[in-house]
Parts: structure tokens; sequence; C-alpha cells
């Protein structure tokens, strides 16, 4: 019988007795695998508690545990999951597995990972192989670019520009950034208080920021980008990716409280809802929007999602797409039944599970599962003719050898500074600070060896 615990109200159980340490393989003959009053053994399972609720993970630990009566799945769900962990690892103790993304504040994950705390899952994701969109997982599972898997992504959903389809037609929506501006400076000359963009927090240029890197130089100049690699921004690639966001937050295109609002709590939501009140045509998203802003999505409403417009006219057209992920950690006491628990994940009953919550697995055709016809619409943007799907990982860097190095806020925060006129930040200052830091890290690699 599965339980789910939230963190504070019961202490997790954790694998206390273990005898040897796994440094990233798969042998748990050396742990000893905790188990329960009836004799099941305990799948202890760490989760973050966020926009996709508890619901879609609770049903697959349950279908889980009646295909596998001898295994129980003890989720302990939180907010602050990240924290907990931290506090259980500082003591020795770890979950068996995680769902906790990359990309988070925290950036607990990377640390695991470049750590070398987070098991070696190849032998599952191979054996998966078949049954999965593998140009969704595999970017992502990747992490150290090695050919080994240490992630397993188990939903994914497009990360595009999301809009109003009920106020811009299909043949209304831009398809290169000259088109996109001239939008921009139509519906604010006929509405002083309408803009073309807005965002929810910094943060969510990540996606777009990937995207445009293959629109601007193709897969290799990506690749290279994601690598570190010399020319990605001291290039014209790179100054015209720059240039573009610099005037898309622009004072005659960004909405003009979304600065202010993405740097107080809360403050995201109020962007995304400028966004559905109609004071801002596009903002970068994911599909979790819908349920996210259900309550305060108005009647009449419909959520769209186009891919980034082209920087020429027949220029390559991509949406982003964004995947959360499970791992495993190196020290897990019970590796085995949280590497079943994944080949689960990836079955068709759990993506019909994932699909009942409006959440789409990376299992072949499963967005084809979703009940909801607006959301299944926004999956749609993959069907469209010319658009590429996109995925990546930044490389890992050595953190411990570049501990100053505020890898986000050099990215991202430029773009506050520029919406906001601070002095002093421009362009061509982002640019250097840019190809500093992609000096640094390529200086400063980190291998799972």
């Amino acid at each position: 019988m599965n339980k789910f615990y939230r963190a504070g109200a019961v202490a997790l159980a954790m694998a206390t007795l273990v005898t040897g340490c796994s440094s990233g393989g798969s042998d748990t003959a050396e742990a000893e695998v905790p188990t329960n009053e009836d004799g099941q053994r305990i799948l202890a399972f760490d989760a973050f508690e966020g926009g996709n609720g508890t619901e879609f993970l609770e049903e697959a630990a349950a279908a889980f545990e009646e295909a596998n009566p001898d295994v129980d799945v003890q989720i302990r769900w939180s907010k602050e999951i990240d924290q907990e962990m931290q506090k259980d690892n500082a003591s020795g103790k770890y979950a068996d597995l995680v769902y906790y993304n990359l990309g988070q504040a925290s950036n607990y994950t990377e640390s695991m990972l470049n750590s070398n705390k987070v098991m070696d899952i190849s032998d599952v994701m191979e054996e998966v192989a078949d049954e999965i969109d593998t140009s969704i997982t595999s970017p992502t599972a990747e992490y150290f670019g090695d050919g080994k898997s240490y992630l397993a992504p188990i939903m994914y959903t497009p990360a595009g520009l999301y809009y109003n389809k009920a106020e811009l037609s299909e043949d209304q929506l831009p398809t290169t950034w000259d088109e996109m501006f001239a939008l921009g400076d139509q519906v604010h000359s006929e509405d002083a208080n309408k803009y073309l963009f807005t965002y929810p927090i910094r943060g969510y240029f990540d996606n777009t920021l990937l995207g445009m890197l293959y629109q601007a130089g193709g897969e290799e100049y990506f690749q290279n980008a994601l690598k570190y690699g010399e020319g990605t921004w001291d290039s014209d690639e790179g100054k015209l990716i720059l240039e573009t966001i610099a005037k898309l937050v622009g004072p005659e295109y960004l909405e003009k409280d979304t600065v202010a609002n993405a740097n107080v709590d809360g403050g995201f939501t109020v962007n995304q809802q400028s966004m559905i009140d109609g004071k801002a045509l596009f903002m970068p998203n994911g599909s979790w929007i819908v349920a996210e802003m259900a309550e305060t999505t108005p009647e009449g409403f419909s959520w769209g999602v186009m891919p980034l417009p082209a920087f020429e006219e027949g220029g390559d057209r991509v949406v982003t797409t964004m995947t959360e992920t499970v791992w495993i950690p190196a020290e897990a006491a019970n590796a085995d039944d949280a590497k079943a628990f994944i080949k689960f994940l990836y079955s068709e009953d759990a993506a019909q599970i994932f699909a009942s919550h409006n959440i789409v697995s990376p299992r072949k055709d499963s967005a084809s599962l979703l009940v909801d016809e607006q959301l299944k619409g926004l999956f749609d943007v993959y069907n469209m003719e010319g658009v590429k799907a996109v995925s990546g990982t930044y490389a890992a860097y050595d953190a411990t050898a570049v501990p100053d190095v505020d890898f986000k806020g050099t990215i991202y925060g430029p773009i506050e500074e520029i919406a906001s006129g601070k002095e002093g930040v421009t362009v061509d200052t982002w640019q250097e600070s840019l190809t500093e830091l992609w000096t640094t890290l390529r200086e400063n690699p980190l291998s799972a060896e």
C-alpha cells in the first residue's frame, strides 16, 4: 500500500543500513533494502509539489504497486523538497527516487549531477527506447554528453510563445521577427495600453534563448553553444540573438509593468494574467499554464502556442521542448525498484494516467490521449509545417572550480536590466559578459568519470 507524505508531517523511511557506497552504478547488493511492517520493500520517493499537482504520480504509484505487490512506494511531497533533501543528504540519507527538475533556483539536481551523486540509468533508457520519443528524452537524459543517461524525462511540453487564439487567428500570427515587431507597432498604435510581449519572470527566457540559438546558426552552432564553444556570442549569430531579445523587452514592445511584477513574490501570475487580460499578445510559457491560470481565465479565451518567429523569410521556425525528470541518487538503497518504477512511468498505463491529469508522457503518441481539446491543440504545434522541435541542455561544468560564477544571472540578468533602462547595460556589455562566461565554463568542464 503506497503512502503519501507531506514533508514535516512524517519522517521519510530512508536507507540507513548502507554498508557500502554506490558511485553511480546499479549494484544494490551492498545495501540492505528497508521494508515496512508487512515485509514490503520500501521505495522512498522524494517529489516536488508544483503546478502539476500530486495525483498523477500518486495514481501511477498505486498502479505500480498493484503490479508489484512486494513494493511499497512512499512519496514525500514538498514545495521545498530540495531543502528537505539537502538536510537529509547532510546526514547521509538519500531517497531511492527523486522528482526534481533541472533549472530550479537551488540548482539541487545540477549539484547532485556535478558531484557524481546521480546513478547511471542507461540500462533503463535503452530498454524503453523503442517505446518513447528519444528526440525528446535524450538531450536531457544524457546530461554529460557522454552517451550515458542519468535523468529520465517523464513528461514534456511545448515551450513556445503562448497567446489567445480568440484574439489572433492563425493567419495573423507573425512568421518572422520583422512581422512580430510590426504587429507590436500596430497594436500599440491602436491602443497605448496594449503591448506585444510580457514574461512571467526572467527565467522564462531559458527556452526562448535555446530556440534562438538553433534558429540563428543551425544544429552545429546550437550544439557548439551548449558546450560553451568559441564563437557562440562574439559572432554575428550571437549578436543577432541578443539584439532581438533587447528589442523585444524595449519600452515599445514590453508590457509596462512586467519588470516590476516579475520581481515581487507571486508577481509572475500577475504578468501571466496581463496577457490573459489582453494587455500583451504573447508570453513564453508551457502547457501547464492552462491549469495554472484556469480560475482567472475568462470564458471565450482560447490558449494557443506558436513557434518562435524566424530571423528571415523562410528561416527556421522552432518550438523548444521542456521536460520534467526523475532520477535515482547514486546512494539509493533500493535502486532496483526505482528503475522498475521508471520503466513503468514510460508504460501505456502510466501515459493514460498522466493524460487524465493533462500531462503528456514522452511515450510515443501520448499527446493523442489528452481529453482536453484545448490542451491537445497546444501539442499540434509540433505538427506545423516547417516547424522544428528543439531540446537541449547546457553542458556540465566544474562549479567547485568557479564558485563565483552566476550562470543564470549572467545570462538572464541583463534582460531585465536592459528592459528597465539600467545605465551602462547594453547589448554590447551583455555580449561581452556572455563571451567571458562561455570561456570560463569551457575551460572548466566536468564529466561523470
